[in-house]
């Protein structure tokens, strides 16, 4: 089955509430920085863009714009324990199995069993929504790079949840990778990765807010996983992107937030 054409279909949405073409950000290289052990050796931490919080937490504005907010969720999180609130992807498969998307529980038994050194103290959930102030996302980078040197992370997997976020989470992966620390980004927008280039990409031709497969399917979840952690220690190329060979067996649906002209204006 052929990627849905999320670039083209954004700029068609554009062009019908009378804008021009999205500007979208659009690199030719990308930095590089291979992992300095082996993966049996490596912290691993991810960042999910999907609007989890932690049901003791506040909820994300599920139509932010411009909202930097980043949580630090601790490790052993219980994955039942999550509240989603994203207006722009669709996330009913995360509501029911967080791991579909934001894999802590695959790490965690990824570390038990020595695939890798250990799960990092802290996993990130944020850079969601429409984020324009593209400075901005990097300077937030720049200070949530600190933080993963903090926890002596050496692998972070991005995963980005709805079109505009796949941008963000790369602009982001590339920000961590140029402080020394590999990133992988686990995509279900090619056209979108492809063009922010950023340092790895592994594509998974599913829905958005379903990265890692089905809700409960443990094993697909595992499997997509390692493969995105393989990755780190096997690219050698920087601006890599290999498309991961799952089926998912459907049409893609494709979920875009019903929108006006009035609400895209304000920024």
């Amino acid at each position: 089955m052929e990627p849905v054409k999320y670039v083209d279909r954004l700029n068609e949405k554009y062009r019908s509430l009378g804008f021009p073409a999205y500007e979208w950000t659009i690199y030719r290289n990308a930095p590089i920085s291979p992992l300095q052990k082996p993966l049996s050796e490596c912290c691993v931490s991810i960042l999910t863009t999907s609007g989890a919080s932690r049901k003791q937490d506040p909820g994300f504005d599920p139509n932010a714009r411009n909202d930097l907010r980043l949580d630090a969720i601790p490790a052993d999180t219980p994955s039942d324990s999550f509240d989603i609130n994203d207006n722009y992807h669709d996330h009913r498969s995360i509501v029911e199995d967080i791991n579909c998307q934001f894999p802590i529980e695959r790490l965690r038994e990824l570390a038990a069993d020595g695939t890798i050194g250990q799960s990092a103290p802290r996993h990130w959930s944020g850079f969601m929504g429409r984020i324009y102030k593209r400075s901005a996302i990097v300077a937030k980078a720049e200070e949530f790079a600190v933080s993963l040197q903090q926890d002596k992370v050496d692998l972070l997997i991005v995963v980005p949840a709805c079109p505009l976020d796949h941008q963000t989470a790369g602009l982001v992966a590339r920000t961590v990778e140029e402080t020394g620390i590999a990133t992988v980004t686990v995509s279900t927008g090619r056209d979108l990765s492809a063009q922010v280039l950023a340092p790895r990409t592994a594509f998974m031709n599913f829905p958005m807010g379903n990265a890692f497969g089905r809700q409960g399917d443990v094993d697909q979840q595992r499997r997509i996983l390692m493969d995105a952690i393989s990755l780190a220690s096997q690219a050698s190329t920087a601006g890599e992107l290999i498309d991961l060979p799952y089926d998912w067996g459907n049409e893609i649906a494709v979920h875009y937030r019903e929108t006006t002209r009035e609400f895209q204006l304000k920024k």
